[in-house]
């Protein structure tokens, strides 16, 4: 007998960060009404939208609040409004894509305080036009500070059915601990997109806690590809995240293999016609190299967990765009070898 989705917790508030989500929107909001959730439980932060999101939302649904930022700055100070926001002990944090399963709230919920020091609790997320098959799970960060991604389009069974700590989720859904999501400084607004959920979800486990996938939960993510725009962000926050992050000791062991890393974006981006992305990463992180000291004494002040706990090696994902061709899949799996190779001696060498 069919009983329907597990109440929704009482205790959670739901923010969703929106970039013109008019579409995307009725769809986030119905599978949330399917999951229990009041209207007034929900925040949609509205970042610089111009398709009417704000007045269809009032009309529609008036019992969620909406907050607008009148440019977009990307989906980080969204987040941080939301999670200062937040009434309630935990903090469903949502994109607008992200199309909730009736039981995943609560069972996100239950996953959170099913031991102690757990500070973050992840779905699994699935296509949302081929739900059987993964988009992300179980990741984490290599150590070159890339994602890893090792279930990426492959069938949802494979991930099994244990809940695990993990390295790395994207933001496309997360249930947060509001206390300690301000204990670790929240997210880094600047980072506009590119490695900001990764930056994150780094900093959390630095600092002690826990971020844990349940596959009992499942998200649904409607995706559109990617352009090269992003590519300057991306590039431009992983040097930052490295050098906020990173342990001085980690920076000296993996200077070799940042290095080789760097001559191979180079030359991958300049051969794909994206040499500029490379100038304007360069441009954008300079100055907030003026910061960078203050911020580290910071977040390195507040660390719990050494880089060798936290860091993995493991084949990175390429795009196929970049990554096409035989010589270059030939290129990766010989840097692939390199890299666990290196990783295997150099492990040793961190605190």
């Amino acid at each position: 007998m069919n009983e329907g989705p597990l109440p929704f917790p009482d205790d959670v508030d739901i923010g969703i960060v929106s970039h013109n989500g008019r579409v995307l929107l009725p769809r986030v909001l119905d599978c949330l009404t399917a999951a229990g959730a009041p209207d007034d439980r929900i925040a949609v932060y509205d970042v610089g939208s111009t398709d009417g999101t704000r007045e269809w939302l009032a009309e529609a649904r008036p019992a969620i609040t909406v907050r607008r930022l009148d440019t977009n700055v990307g989906p980080d100070p969204g987040r941080n409004w939301a999670t200062r926001e937040a009434r309630r002990p935990y903090l469903l944090l949502l994109d607008a894509d992200a199309l909730v399963e009736p039981d995943c709230p609560a069972r996100l919920r239950a996953a959170i305080t099913r031991r102690p020091g757990i500070g973050t609790v992840a779905p699994v997320v699935v296509h949302a036009e081929a739900p059987g098959t993964l988009q992300y799970a179980s990741g984490h960060l290599h150590f070159i500070c890339e994602a890893v991604n090792q279930f990426l389009d492959r069938p949802l069974g494979e991930r099994g059915h244990d809940a695990r700590p993990i390295g790395a989720a994207p933001a496309v859904a997360l249930l947060i601990d509001v206390a300690v999501s301000h204990a670790i400084g929240n997210w880094d607004d600047r980072y506009f997109i590119g490695k900001e959920d990764g930056d994150f979800c780094h900093r959390l486990r630095m600092g002690g806690y826990d971020l844990v996938e349940d596959p009992a939960a499942i998200v649904r993510h409607e995706t559109k590809p990617r352009t090269a725009w992003l590519f300057p962000c991306q590039i431009r926050n992983r040097w930052h995240f490295l050098l906020k992050n990173y342990e001085a000791r980690t920076l000296f062991v993996l200077a070799p293999a940042l290095a080789l890393h760097e001559v191979l974006q180079f030359g991958l981006l300049a051969s794909s016609g994206h040499f500029g992305a490379w100038v304007k990463a360069v441009g954008g992180l300079l100055p907030w190299l003026r910061t960078l000291p203050a911020e580290r004494r910071v977040i390195q002040g507040r660390r719990r967990r050494s880089d060798r706990e936290l860091l993995v090696c493991a084949p990175l994902i390429v795009r196929a765009d970049l990554a096409g061709g035989p010589v270059r899949r030939h290129v990766k799996r010989w840097y692939d070898a390199w890299l666990d190779g290196y990783w295997r001696v150099c492990r040793h060498l961190l605190s």
